[in-house]
């Protein structure tokens, strides 16, 4: 049969190689490209993500954006999924986002049914030039998406071409397979769902659908079902995101399923009308872009999307209803906070959003150090001060933050962080290793009031007001700098340099107080077990208060020069 066909065996295992070696180049130059775009969008997309999807009409606005930037429908529910998860966003607002990137997801067949492969190498030229040749971080990212979007074209077209060799060297058979599931418009469906959920690329299969629909292999009443099957296909990287997630990212997840399923089925039941529709537009509105009838899937595609949306958009409170009663919360549900803190998924997707996540949990952390110094504070004026277990539990709850905290940041330097990014990671990682050394003092002074306590010595009146008067200081210390740290506030954090100074006279001060009420006899020398050592926790609590507000006062001044480079 070979023989027959004008192919050899060793001539169709090199075109077989040509596909899956396109079908790579496609899927690295998408991915390259939107990862670029990502990194070029930057802190800006964090913050269009986090402050604008607020209406289910911003969301999809947002989705829409957000998925034509990286590239990736199933990547933007991905990273939807894994904000929901971490508490970034909340579960209405992530539908609007997952609506909107399925007609985000529209944008690249359009680009490819603009059939430019011909120019593919002329822009992996100007990419990589830039690339090697231009030294600002910004121009060498926009060379990178410039070299993905050639890479992404040059696969296609290296597809296409050993494609249609082996279709046209097989024709009669090519012909009889795609009429065969044109006449069974369920089996292209499930051939488009199946393989977009082994490639993980709704894209690249769609890509090949056009290329298989321009060289009239497939008919427009065959090629949408597969176009449909695509798009449930690509639901799966979502359900991988909520398997392991909390009750919110598994209904967001299946909010994605229900949408490309509902929206697939509609459209199979109107599937004649609707490929009728196609071709009168293939032969008329299409006509002025020349003869690519790729942009006829491409054109199905975006309506099959913006249909579903308009659909979809009036049965929000219908699906939110849904998947509440599908996934309810469970009440002895045994997650804790920390297990929910940190997600390592979302640090593959987004590195920013893995530092905006890294953020909320070293805000806790502050919490938990500021209740554990208050309580110190407490227990130092009264004995009888009953906390329970509450003490050890935070100073355990502390420790592990700080481990896991650490951990996570230690592995987000592997990812592709910009240098303010990178100044970032770093003022964290002094962050926590300051707030951990706080409630190791605290800890020390719980120790050394309950000896105090067992031996029955008390403070003289002295002695407790200079304690108070610190203490006071040091909290006001304290609350500026959470402050500081929850808003990267400067000038809080500047403010904290000031007290600090005060803490340390005071501590100066009150420790020569205390040696001459020893010396004078107005307190006992047994009576001032630890006093000296109490003193000296708080002075180095107060230090380490300076080290985070340092830390933002830094922090700020590199982003700032940064900027300024940037705009330079």
């Amino acid at each position: 049969m070979f023989l027959s066909t004008g192919l050899t065996a060793s001539e169709i295992i090199l075109q077989l190689i040509a596909v899956l070696g396109g079908l790579g180049l496609f899927l690295y130059g998408i991915n390259q490209m939107g990862d670029s775009l990502k990194t070029i969008a930057g802190d800006r997309l964090k913050t269009i993500i986090e402050k604008t999807t607020n209406t289910p009409i911003k969301g999809i606005l947002v989705g829409t954006l957000v998925t034509a930037v990286i590239q990736s429908s199933s990547g933007t529910t991905a990273l939807t999924v894994g904000l929901v998860r971490a508490g970034l966003m909340t579960f209405p607002q992530a539908i609007g986002v997952i609506l909107g990137a399925n007609i985000g997801a529209t944008i690249t067949s359009f680009f490819i049914g603009l059939n430019i492969e011909q120019y593919s190498l002329i822009f992996v030229g100007i990419g990589a030039m830039m690339m090697f040749f231009i030294k600002k971080e910004k121009g060498v990212e926009i060379g990178k998406a410039i070299f993905g979007f050639g890479m992404l074209f040059f696969g296609l077209k290296t597809m296409g071409d050993a494609l249609d060799v082996i279709l046209m060297a097989y024709e009669e058979q090519a012909t009889q397979m795609f009429k065969f599931i044109s006449d069974y418009p369920i089996l292209g469906l499930l051939i488009g769902t199946v393989l977009t959920a082994l490639v993980q690329s709704s894209s690249a299969i769609i890509g090949i659908l056009q290329t298989l629909y321009q060289q009239g292999f497939i008919v427009i009443f065959g090629a949408i079902p597969i176009m449909l099957g695509c798009n449930i296909g690509t639901t799966i990287t979502a359900c991988v995101a909520g398997v392991g997630g909390g009750v919110q990212a598994k209904r967001t997840a299946f909010v994605h399923v229900l949408f490309n399923v509902v929206g697939a089925v509609l459209f199979m039941a109107i599937l004649w009308p609707f490929s009728r529709l196609m071709e009168l537009i293939e032969g008329s509105m299409l006509s002025g872009l020349g003869p690519h009838p790729k942009m006829s899937i491409a054109v199905a595609h975006l309506l099959f999307n913006f249909l579903t949306t308009f659909i979809m958009f009036f049965l929000i409170k219908l699906m939110v209803k849904l998947a509440e009663r599908l996934f309810k919360e469970k009440p002895n549900e045994s997650q804790t906070i920390l297990d929910s803190l940190l997600d390592y998924s979302l640090m593959e997707k987004s590195p920013i959003f893995s530092l905006t996540l890294v953020k909320k949990s070293i805000d806790y952390m502050c919490k938990c150090v500021a209740e554990y110094v208050s309580m110190a504070k407490e227990y130092s004026f009264d004995k009888k001060m009953n906390f329970g277990n509450r003490p050890k539990e935070i100073e355990e709850t502390i420790d592990e933050l700080d481990k896991r905290i650490h951990d996570y940041l230690i592995m987000l330097t592997l990812s592709d962080l910009s240098k303010s990014n990178s100044h970032l990671l770093s003022a964290y990682l002094d962050a926590i290793k300051d707030l951990e050394r706080i409630g190791d003092h605290c800890t020390n002074l719980f120790e050394f009031f309950d000896e105090r306590y067992a031996t029955n010595k008390e403070l003289s009146e002295d002695g407790k007001q200079d304690l108070e008067q610190l203490y006071g200081t040091l909290l006001e210390m304290l609350n500026l700098t959470m402050e500081a740290f929850y808003a990267w506030d400067k000038d809080k954090a500047v403010a904290v340099n000031s007290l600090e100074e005060q803490v340390d006279k005071m501590e100066a001060f009150f420790h020569q107080r205390h040696v001459h009420r020893i010396d004078s006899g107005a307190c006992s020398y047994l009576n001032a077990d630890h006093y000296v050592e109490i003193l000296s926790n708080l002075e180095r609590m107060g230090d380490h208060l300076e080290n985070i507000s340092e830390c933002i006062l830094t922090t700020l001044h590199i982003s700032v020069a940064e900027e300024e480079k940037i705009e330079a």
